[in-house]
């Protein structure tokens, strides 16, 4: 998770001026923090349906580099590539790293479908897993709201292959997210989302029925240039386990590039 949202959320993650101009400084205080806190009571609710288990804490740090562009001239299709390392114990060690292409088809300039594969190396005390995973998703960004906040969703279905089973695991992913211009600055945002994991199935490599997990991230968005926007905030996960929950404290810095 990272997630992270390509050509919709870049777009729409910049409301119009009018929309700026026309909000007084005391509006983002009334309508963004009941967001904030909508955000995290989603991820408190998955936190509820493991709080049976112990829970193991440590501190993560989660690298992203997203790149996209165009496969055709009017636009509608697009390419889609993210790169991600993961470091876990405190970023001592080298956790997993992730390679998932798409290609995405515009339905119009608020929604997109999508189609892609992940590759995902997890590296344990016995050894490396590999993970394969195909995916499909759902992507819709709202109009901006009086106040400049723009929400985005995105609802993820993957089938994932372990090198450790036989089984296919099917697992749903929805994730909301919200945008919303820093007072007085045109290219810093705040921006916080929610995405709970539910899996449709129990696998013979580990994967439980029913909540798997949940992210909840709090941080802000750079827009350094029209084509280039950095991400950095603090992620909490929540993971489910057979025994034993996981909650990991991260450090999550996002660079998305479209060429």
């Amino acid at each position: 998770m990272t997630v992270l949202l390509p050509s919709c959320t870049s777009r729409a993650a910049t409301p119009s001026k009018s929309l700026l101009s026309n909000a007084n400084v005391s509006k983002p205080k009334i309508t963004f923090v009941p967001l904030a806190a909508a955000t995290l009571m989603l991820s408190l609710l998955g936190f509820s349906a493991a709080s049976h288990a112990e829970v193991e804490e440590d501190g993560r740090f989660w690298l992203n580099l997203t790149m996209e562009g165009s496969l055709s001239q009017e636009h509608k299709l697009g390419w889609y590539m993210e790169l991600q390392p993961r470091f876990k114990e405190e970023g001592r060690e080298h956790d997993q790293t992730l390679i998932r292409p798409a290609i995405n088809y515009k339905l119009s300039d608020r929604a997109s479908i999508w189609l892609g594969y992940a590759d995902v190396r997890t590296h344990a005390a016995s050894g490396t897993n590999h993970e394969q995973r195909w995916w499909q998703q759902f992507l819709y960004t709202f109009p901006p709201t009086a106040s400049g906040i723009v929400l985005t969703s995105r609802t993820r279905f993957e089938q994932r292959n372990f090198d450790i089973g036989d089984d296919t695991g099917y697992r749903v992913r929805q994730l909301v997210r919200a945008i919303k211009k820093v007072n007085g600055s045109d290219s810093l945002s705040w921006l916080v989302w929610d995405e709970l994991f539910i899996s449709t199935r129990s696998t013979d490599w580990g994967a439980l029925s029913g909540f798997d997990q949940n992210r909840a991230f709090a941080g802000i968005a750079w827009q350094a240039a029209p084509n280039a926007r950095l991400e950095v905030g603090y992620v909490n996960q929540y993971v489910r386990g057979q025994n034993l929950d996981r909650m990991n404290h991260i450090l999550s810095t996002s660079l998305f590039l479209r060429f």
